[in-house]
């Protein structure tokens, strides 16, 4: 076996591998897949291009592979994007004095505590 199809296994493998750990939410596992998949791209820059049909078939599956494992990632990306404005929208309604207010309360009448300990109290039990 060829030092380039050789290469594009091994890359393509750990791609599927991080594909797996993606789709699962298995993030620290993703970590260290990272450093797996640069050293894997290391060593198919350094294997030269392709020369022979098999090289090219190896190759051609290997970005087939990565192709999938892009769209996984972007989707993981962008469902961990909507967590964080989520957390962030979360937390910014938790420090809004207004909402603790008679107006933004849903309890009627008149607060029975100062502010602050209704925001430290609300905070902590969200938390």
């Amino acid at each position: 076996m060829s030092a380039m199809i050789e290469a594009a296994s091994r890359l393509q493998a750990v791609l599927w591998r991080e594909t797996e750990a993606a789709g699962s939410g298995a993030l620290p596992a993703l970590q260290a897949l990272m450093e797996e998949k640069r050293d894997a791209l290391m060593n198919l820059a350094l294997a030269g291009a392709p020369e022979t049909p098999a090289e090219r078939a190896a190759l051609k599956a290997m970005m087939a592979a990565a192709e999938e494992n892009a769209l996984v990632l972007g989707a993981v990306a962008g469902a961990l994007d909507m967590v964080r404005e989520k957390l962030k929208t979360d937390l910014a309604e938790m420090a809004n004095p207004g909402t603790y207010g008679p107006q933004g309360s849903p309890f009627p009448g008149p607060r029975r505590k100062p502010l602050r300990h209704t925001l430290a109290a609300s905070m902590d039990s969200k938390a």
